[in-house]
């Protein structure tokens, strides 16, 4: 009851901020969304605004931390997004951990996935049927075009979207953090991001067009619609189904179009089912008896896929030396389970075999930054910069710089890293509490460095403020 309490009333000091914000005739003029040709332009206020609940959004308990997932994520949509109209052909990509089914985008070329979901893509052209419709609702600017009209609409939005957000950060266990304020709350609302049946319709056949010139079996999307059709028939609130309105004609539609050969290899067909079983072992983690769950959504007891999956599980419950166990009864190796091999034997204190394991790895890919920002850590070194676009990435970085820092004393440093790390997940009062620590032992070498994260977050901010972003 207290929480309830706690979630009621937040709910209700955010509604009355907003109501008072938006009542107020400044916050009127609806910004424009489409005024720059980049996507994921700062001049772009589309992106802006995707981009400040994007960062909110990364600072829930229920983001999952498994860097060798985002990295199948990001190819498998290379293959799809040069067939868009996109000019920015990055999307960035968030996982979540939750009991919810769906998936969504936001303005400014954002992806979310519910790791729930992969209970019902059982294969990789489902979910590049996935992906693709996606993808479609970015390149088509249907969030754009639903709320360009409605200088009221989009306050509306940007209300439900902060008043989810606070309910969710109220919220103490994981899967409360993510009543996925976008999602549970916000994407429940009319005009958010539901689409209409003739948005839906347009992405299905764009998104299959996709599919059809990159060489990808179009039936995915087909098979995916029926998946989850057949899926609310026990679930009739199927969150995904709710927010993506189910048109009659999605399945004659996919019916009519050809399945050519998939330009990907079995190999690869193996990467998906690594990622499907990392999705389903972090939703795992929010089951009554975890073990139990993973065993029913990972069947083939005794095969890599599972005694990969298991060790996942022991690893995120603490227990390395059980992982290992697991690890060992591997007939192959990949991204996957090398990552998480090398992250169980750090996590074990034997630090040496991680090495060893990591210095094999980067002499296939010195460049690689899952494996470079890992050696970095073990060996105490400061790493390498590598130049990125996608959060998940520069995360590592900023984990390694911090490490580093801390290592030899310099804290100020380390405090500039976290601080960066911070403002990534929308905890913008905190980042500058660290930057104003810093600023008083900061050396005069390091000076200017701190001067470009500060510079960093004051034109973010300026941009948000100019964009009538409001939270």
């Amino acid at each position: 009851m207290r929480l309830f309490s706690n979630v009621t009333t937040k709910f209700s000091i955010l509604f009355v901020v907003f109501s008072i914000t938006f009542s107020n005739p400044a916050y009127s003029v609806l910004p424009d969304l489409t005024a720059t040709k980049d996507e994921r332009s700062l001049a772009n206020p589309s992106y802006v605004v995707g981009q400040h609940w994007f960062r909110k959004l990364n600072g829930s308990a229920s983001v999952i931390n498994f860097p060798p997932a985002y990295d199948y994520l990001k190819e498998a949509l290379s293959h799809i997004l040069p067939q868009t109209s996109l000019y920015n052909k990055m999307v960035e990509m968030t996982l979540l951990n939750s009991t919810q089914t769906n998936a969504f985008v936001i303005p400014g070329n954002h992806l979310f996935i519910y790791s729930d979901i992969m209970e019902m893509i059982t294969n990789e052209d489902m979910l590049y049927g996935l992906l693709a419709h996606e993808v479609a609702h970015l390149d088509l600017n249907h969030y754009e075009r639903q709320t360009q009209h409605s200088s009221e609409e989009f306050n509306k939005n940007l209300l439900l979207i902060g008043a989810g957000f606070a309910a969710a950060l109220a919220g103490a266990d994981p899967d409360a953090s993510a009543a996925l304020w976008i999602g549970g709350m916000a994407n429940q609302a009319d005009g958010l991001l539901t689409y209409s049946r003739a948005q839906e319709q347009e992405a299905d056949r764009h998104g299959r067009q996709y599919l059809v010139e990159a060489g990808l079996n179009p039936q995915g999307m087909n098979e995916l619609f029926n998946g989850l059709a057949k899926a609310s028939i026990g679930r009739p609130e199927l969150e995904f189904l709710s927010s993506h309105p189910l048109p009659q004609t999605r399945m004659a539609d996919s019916l009519s179009m050809e399945s050519p050969k998939s330009i990907l290899e079995s190999t690869h067909d193996d990467d998906f089912n690594y990622f499907r079983a990392t999705l389903l072992t972090y939703r795992a983690t929010l089951a009554d008896d975890p073990y139990q769950y993973l065993a029913h959504s990972v069947p083939d007891a005794g095969s890599d896929i599972a005694n990969f999956a298991f060790a996942l599980l022991n690893y995120l419950d603490q227990s390395p030396k059980k992982a290992l166990t697991y690890l060992t009864k591997l007939s192959t190796h990949n991204r996957f389970t090398q990552y998480l091999l090398v992250s169980a034997l750090k996590a074990d204190n034997q630090d040496d075999k991680a090495l060893a394991l990591t210095r094999a790895q980067l002499n296939l890919a010195p460049k690689d930054i899952l494996f470079s920002t890992l050696y970095a850590e073990l060996t105490h070194s400061k790493p390498q910069e590598r130049k990125t676009p996608y959060l998940y990435q520069r995360k590592l970085m900023w984990q390694a710089y911090m490490n580093y820092y801390q290592g030899i004393n310099n804290i100020p440093m380390a405090l500039n890293y976290k601080a960066q790390f911070e403002f990534s997940q929308g905890k913008d009062k905190q980042a500058e509490r660290l930057l104003k620590r810093a600023e008083k032992d900061i050396s005069l070498q390091d000076k200017e460095i701190l001067k470009n994260t500060q510079e960093y977050f004051d034109r973010i901010k300026e941009v948000e403020k100019n964009t009538d972003i409001n939270d």
